[in-house]
């Protein structure tokens, strides 16, 4: 039984390359929102796996980083939590950025069309309109202003 205090260890790079290789290939998946071809954005995907990835694009719709990934335990790998190609190459080392160093350029080009063109969660629902008051109520409110007023 998991601690409930002591939060899962990040997911792995090998458990990042696996997700975001499923997200490449066919994994079906549903994005919050759209990229935005004018403003910076963050684009939530959540995969049918369970895991939910939190991708940064720039104007333009350019996907920069993925900026966070939570697997189905819970566990969480966020930007700045790795270095590559790991923590013992001194000043060589740099922060790791999966869609970078984990995937090839033709996987990065394909996500980036499945993102750009995959489907979305639907808008909530609106909240139903409220009824509209009756004579006798908007007289009574007006009545009552104007009193406030004259005291």
């Amino acid at each position: 039984m998991p601690d409930p205090i002591q939060p899962p260890a990040p997911p792995s790079r090998v458990a990042l390359l696996a997700v975001l290789a499923q997200a490449v290939e066919s994994e079906p998946l549903l994005a919050d929102h759209m990229p935005d071809e004018n403003d910076w954005t963050t684009q939530r995907i959540d995969l049918a796996s369970g895991w939910i990835l939190w991708i940064h694009w720039l104007p333009g719709r350019t996907m920069e980083r993925l900026f966070a990934a939570q697997a189905p335990d819970g566990a969480r790998w966020s930007y700045g939590c790795d270095r590559w190609p790991d923590w013992n190459a001194g000043p060589d080392a740099v922060v790791l950025e999966p869609l970078r160093h984990l995937l090839t350029p033709e996987q990065r080009q394909r996500l980036h069309q499945r993102l750009l063109t995959c489907c979305c969660w639907p808008e909530p629902d609106p909240l139903p309109a409220p009824p509209p008051r009756s004579a006798e109520e908007i007289e009574r409110l007006l009545s009552f202003d104007v009193a406030e007023m004259a005291s």
